[in-house]
């Protein structure tokens, strides 16, 4: 439970689904963590594994279990997403892992197999407790400030399949407004309820960091984007909403632009 003040800038990362990660978009949000204005906090929305390799989609695919292939991941984000983003967090940054349904598939492996209790689970593995993250069970909710923050896996069905209108959805179905991932389709929708006008409530979904084309969709089109989320919290809880879709691993924010820079002639 995060108690000490939530208002200023946060960064909020979806679906980075390591190894399968989108370099030029993670490239682009770690510039605007080390040269943007001072974050807050910082919180990986779920999903940060992509776990393929202990899916129970993939049981009989062996083609997915290459030795070693769990340990090397694990290793993996430590070294290349983990140990960079703690250093170039600043100091008393509030950090938030929030576990989404692919990390769940760690939590499930041990349901079937209790001997591997305390050895596969990331949580563990990353050392996350100690390093000082804040961590949120799949389907549970992290508040910053007015705003739910989820994974977005209670919003679906089967995998990452949502209704077309997934937005409302979310905002129906919390009576909030609310922040999430998991379907890798930027949307926002609002809601104001006739008994009480000043009570207005808006859902977004985040483009994410991950692979927006990856193998297992054999090339079919997808709503899929490339970004990540930034918010702003005031001092009473009230919040601005920022997606930022990183194109050719670039953005703008305030009128600075961050990542990949244009090489000089």
């Amino acid at each position: 439970m995060v108690k000490k003040s939530q208002a200023g800038l946060w960064v909020v990362d979806f679906d980075k689904h390591s190894p399968h990660v989108d370099w030029p978009t993670h490239n682009a949000m770690m510039d605007f963590v080390k040269r943007g204005p001072k974050l807050k906090g910082f919180i990986f929305g779920g999903d940060q594994n992509s776990n393929d390799e202990i899916s129970h989609h993939n049981k009989s695919k062996i083609l997915f279990r290459s030795p070693g292939s769990y340990a090397r991941n694990t290793e993996l984000f430590k070294t290349k997403i983990l140990d960079p983003l703690e250093g170039a967090l600043p100091k008393g940054a509030i950090k938030v892992w929030i576990e989404g349904n692919h990390d769940d598939w760690e939590n499930q492996l041990v349901q079937e197999n209790p001997e591997l209790l305390g050895t596969v689970e990331r949580r563990i593995l990353l050392d996350l407790d100690r390093r000082g993250w804040h961590f949120v069970r799949t389907g549970h909710i992290f508040s910053l400030g007015k705003l739910k923050v989820i994974h977005g896996e209670t919003l679906t069905g089967l995998g990452n399949q949502a209704a077309a209108n997934h937005a409302i959805r979310a905002v129906l179905a919390y009576g909030s407004s609310v922040l999430y991932g998991h379907i890798h389709a930027p949307q926002s929708a609002s809601r104001i309820a006739p008994f009480g006008q000043k009570d207005k409530h808006m859902g977004w979904c985040s483009p994410i960091t991950g692979a927006t084309n990856p193998n297992y969709l054999r090339n079919k089109p997808t709503a899929w984007v490339n970004g990540f989320t930034i918010v702003e919290v005031r001092d009473d809880g009230t919040f601005q909403v920022y997606p930022v879709v990183v194109t050719r691993g670039r953005f703008s924010f305030a009128g600075v632009e961050y990542g990949a820079r244009k090489k000089s002639k």
